[in-house]
């Protein structure tokens, strides 16, 4: 099997959602014109919130819900939590 990856991202530490914020990092200045997207992604919200994912229709997380997604679904180019003061940490692998 080949391999898809270059790297991981993810937060440091838990953290509180601004309301509507990209969590998808903007892509490094050498990529050329390439946008970020993870073929690995999980979210661990630790309150009820709704996100957004690539501009989607908003989708409700209950409680420590969470969400994840690997390289047989769609890759994630953006994940928005609408909410703010939500607590959540995040992975994704690029």
């Amino acid at each position: 099997m080949a391999r898809l990856g270059n790297g991981w991202l993810g937060s440091s530490a838990i953290t509180s959602s601004i309301a509507n914020m990209e969590l998808v990092p903007p892509s490094p200045s050498n990529w050329m014109n390439m946008k970020l997207g993870f073929y690995k992604f999980e979210l661990r919200n630790l309150q009820a919130c709704t996100v957004k994912i690539n501009g989607g229709s908003p989708i409700y997380l209950d409680v420590e819900q969470g969400f994840i997604s690997n390289s047989e679904d769609a890759m994630i180019y953006s994940f928005v939590i609408v909410e703010p003061n939500i607590q959540y940490q995040w992975l994704g692998a690029y």
